[in-house]
């Protein structure tokens, strides 16, 4: 019995050596570039992301649950969905978002978009999941 549990102590303390200390880097999902990312509902209105190159586009609106990348990127979004319904609120908002360390960052705020699959984003505390 003494010789198994100093055979189990060995190999314990043999694979503790083994095991690094400290995780490596962690390399996020890529995501799906030119595609639409869309919140789920929330307070009445949606809440879209749009990844294009170096580029980042994001929308805000109750206007619609539904918009193409060529909407989204189009100076003249707004006026895009006054066309597709006179009532409600929108906000627009575009900027360069850069990688460091495999991970996102828009440019300006350094906001965090955190890519957990190809098919979801997590950008200002909400996740997005692809149209």
């Amino acid at each position: 019995m003494k010789k198994l549990f100093s055979m189990l102590r060995v190999v314990t303390l043999v694979s503790l050596i083994l095991t690094p200390i400290f995780a490596g880097n962690v390399i996020e999902a890529k995501p799906s570039i030119n595609k639409v990312y869309r919140s789920s509902k929330i307070s009445d209105s949606y809440h879209f992301l749009l990844l294009d190159g170096s580029k980042f586009y994001y929308v805000n609106t109750n206007k619609t649950d539904k918009l193409t990348p060529n909407e989204i990127k189009s100076p003249n979004i707004l006026d895009l969905l006054k066309s597709k319904q006179s009532w409600g609120q929108a906000f627009s908002s575009r900027g360069e978002y850069i990688s460091k360390n495999g991970k996102l960052f828009t440019k300006r705020y350094l906001d965090r978009i955190k890519v957990i699959s190809p098919q979801k984003i997590k950008y200002l505390n909400k996740i997005f999941i692809l149209q």
